[in-house]
């Protein structure tokens, strides 16, 4: 019974470790990249907190937009009060607190953004989440104590650089070697 326990245990602290909160931009669907099509183009970004693991009542960060991105806009959740802009540091209070194990991550606000130099003379542009510029954090707090969090910063990618790739068969690639 004891080297079950022990074998449970070892089995169950990576699966603990990495489940560290995270915040980055997702461009829809679960993409951290985006490609616009053309110049001038509105596209939306969203903030993402994953792995939260709380209910979710408050949030502050920063975002560092690459070169030939602007910001139009922005929309917090309904029934969410924000304090200051993304580009240069927001606060934003959630009511009803947004469950972070259901699903694993939560929409903290949209972002409305115009690509105004065409990718072909920016590729991969770094769209980042930075502390507040104020209180040093990326952080959240969580509902009913007040908890905080601290968010592990993503990075996400405007105008990745294309890799060709050629169909090939299995039997022509073994035949190269």
């Amino acid at each position: 019974m004891r080297a079950t326990f022990i074998a449970m245990l070892i089995l169950l602290l990576p699966a603990a470790l990495l489940a560290v909160p995270t915040m980055g931009i997702d461009f829809g669907g679960g993409h951290y990249y985006y490609t616009p099509l053309h110049t001038f183009e509105v596209f939306d970004a969203y903030v993402v907190a994953n792995s939260a693991q709380c209910y979710l009542d408050a949030s502050e960060f920063e975002i560092c937009y690459p070169a030939g991105i602007i910001q139009v806009g922005f929309d917090i959740p309904a029934g969410s009060l924000n304090l200051g802009d993304p580009d240069t540091g927001i606060s934003i209070t959630y009511w009803p607190p947004m469950d972070g194990w259901n699903p694993g991550w939560n929409v903290l606000c949209t972002l409305h953004l115009m690509a105004i130099v065409p990718c072909d003379q920016q590729m991969d542009a770094h769209i980042s989440i930075y502390p507040h510029h104020e209180t040093g954090l990326d952080q959240g707090s969580c509902w009913p104590d007040n908890n905080l969090i601290c968010f592990a910063p993503m990075t996400s990618i405007i105008c990745p650089s294309q890799i060709a790739v050629q169909n090939k068969t299995w039997g022509s690639i073994k035949s190269l070697f």
